[in-house]
């Protein structure tokens, strides 16, 4: 029988959890800003990626300690909760209905990490809205269904900003306990677009 997690140990190391906002460094900023001509940030700026990646991830309740129920934006990574708390999302199943859940909607630590669903076609998605997201309650998804994603604030970048994410839900299987779907991530922090192969603007 596969080892289910303890939601009270995982909710004590939550609680010691801190976010740590990095200063801003506005002397840089102004630097760039006054020797470049249009974009200063162009040269740091990566490009989405143009093919969409698919992740599984697996049943927080009853999932095994090795297979990762959380998704970790920033990095564009599958996440264990037991290893780190550097995750924006999980998937669940309660009371036979299959959610995502923003991470504070089940820490005590509040972030920046958040989910919205959208009406729009996975390609027709272009830009990530500044807000609107869904921070402290799961969301329920069904296969077809188009999300938008905002990560935490990104602790290891020297702007204090988040980074944004389309993804659509390919399958569910409620037996095996599993979600299937298709991202992609925009690698720059801050940068709202989400159209494939599109060079980082700020």
């Amino acid at each position: 029988m596969p080892e289910s997690r303890s939601g009270d140990s995982f909710r004590a190391m939550l609680s010691r959890h801190r976010i740590r906002t990095p200063a801003r460094l506005g002397a840089l900023i102004l630097a760039l800003a006054a020797t470049a001509c249009d974009d200063p940030f162009d040269a740091f700026l990566g490009d989405v990626p143009l093919t969409p990646t698919e992740v599984t991830l697996y049943d927080y309740v009853t999932a095994r300690l090795e297979d990762p129920p959380a998704f970790d934006i920033v990095l564009a990574v599958p996440a264990r909760v037991d290893q780190t708390l550097n995750w924006d999302f999980l998937f669940q199943i309660r009371d036979g209905a299959p959610e995502l859940v923003p991470f504070s909607a089940v820490a005590d630590s509040v972030t920046d990490s958040g989910l919205q669903l959208t009406g729009e076609r996975f390609d027709a998605v272009l830009e990530a809205p500044e807000d609107g997201y869904t921070l402290n309650a799961p969301l329920a998804v069904q296969p077809g269904d188009v999300l938008i994603a905002r990560s935490r604030v990104d602790p290891n970048n020297f702007l204090a900003c988040s980074r944004y994410a389309k993804l659509q839900v390919l399958s569910i299987d409620p037996e095996a306990g599993t979600i299937t779907f298709r991202h992609l991530v925009n690698p720059n922090c801050g940068d709202i677009v989400l159209e494939a192969g599109t060079h980082g603007s700020l």
